[in-house]
């Protein structure tokens, strides 16, 4: 991890990462410094930051509180840098990490973002959203901050999912206190990273600069709970900008706090939803059951039922289907709903879930 020590130099990222691309390896930069000046204008400052890179100090210490504190750091050059985030416009050229470096790698990611002033309603969206993307195996990002971030993280643990949580400082900071245990678990559980150098306190310049991460890490962006000047819309902007999709839950229209979602979904700007369902179908991510093994369970009338529910139907043409009495029909409605087999929708319509 060698190229750090230009990070630690002061060296522009922009010249950092050209040089990246000229090379593979830090060390080799040095024989070809001369050709490497003229093809990317460094000036006559950029190549002594260059050369004093070699002896930089800093580095090594940097490198043993790293190793001491089990703290692990990727270059955009890594293997395990995720090409979601590489494609947005200014891509973090390093990342601090603690916890499963290889959730970094997972096709599906959403974030989830909101308030840090949350009510009742922020929670049970949350819950609504977590448990279905859980259990479609989406990994669930979001930024650590008091309020929806903290609620979404502890729901994914509740339901054994995959976490992570972006700081809006070094990653030897806990920030906020209040949640370091909610961040010890996530380091065991999930995955921390960061930007930030060691050391760095959070500050509201930061926020911004994180939720890029936020963003460029996930297919699609939840808004729960926002103002109309809420930070998490700044996330939302990211989003679109980044050509990413961008998810709201709606409010009550005379709560402030319902204003952000609201607006978004007024401008077209975040496609409304009710549940992490939404999202699953909007990728195709509905989880098909392992091996058919929990279909096989099927029996009787369920099965019948189940077997005709090929799409949305109404309770009466699944009556006519199946042939059985009103009040039959419904208690095992009821059951292959609360077995998850299939779903309840408005105006006495079903459809399957599995």
């Amino acid at each position: 991890m060698e190229w750090y020590r230009l990070k630690l130099m002061g060296l522009k990222n922009s010249k950092i990462r050209a040089l990246m691309g000229c090379n593979k390896r830090y060390k080799d930069i040095f024989a070809d410094l001369d050709k490497l000046t003229n093809m990317l204008n460094l000036t006559t400052d950029d190549t002594r930051l260059i050369e004093n890179s070699k002896y930089c100090e800093k580095y090594l210490e940097v490198m043993d509180y790293l190793e001491r504190n089990r703290i692990g750091l990727i270059s955009i050059n890594d293997y395990r840098y995720p090409d979601s985030l590489k494609n947005i416009a200014k891509p973090p050229l390093f990342l601090f990490y603690k916890g499963n470096i290889e959730l970094l790698s997972k096709n599906k990611m959403i974030s989830i973002v909101g308030t840090r002033r949350s009510t009742k309603y922020g929670e049970l969206c949350c819950e609504r959203a977590v448990k279905d993307l859980v259990d479609g195996e989406v990994v669930i990002v979001s930024g650590l901050a008091l309020g929806i971030d903290s609620i979404v993280h502890k729901e994914v643990l509740k339901y054994k999912g995959n976490t992570i949580a972006v700081l809006g400082c070094g990653i030897d900071i806990f920030y906020p206190r209040t949640n370091i245990k909610l961040r010890d678990e996530i380091e065991r559980k999930g995955l921390v990273i960061s930007e930030f150098p060691i050391g760095m306190r959070p500050t509201p310049k930061n926020f911004p600069i994180r939720n890029r991460i936020i963003a460029g890490l996930s297919k699609g962006t939840v808004v729960v709970e926002s103002s109309s000047k809420g930070g998490s819309l700044i996330t939302a902007s990211i989003s679109l900008e980044e050509g990413r999709d961008v998810f709201a839950f709606p409010g009550d229209v005379t709560y402030p706090l319902s204003q952000g979602c609201n607006e978004l979904i007024k401008l077209s700007q975040a496609k409304l939803i009710v549940s992490g369902e939404d999202i699953l179908n909007e990728y195709s991510w509905l989880k098909i059951s392992e091996d058919g093994k929990k279909l096989n369970k099927l029996i009787g009338i369920k099965l019948k039922i189940y077997s005709v529910l090929k799409t949305k139907m109404h309770l009466e043409e699944i009556r006519k289907e199946v042939s059985c009495e009103t009040s039959e029909l419904l208690s095992n409605l009821m059951e292959l709903e609360i077995e998850g087999y299939i779903q309840s929708l408005p105006a006495g319509h079903y459809r399957r879930r599995l």
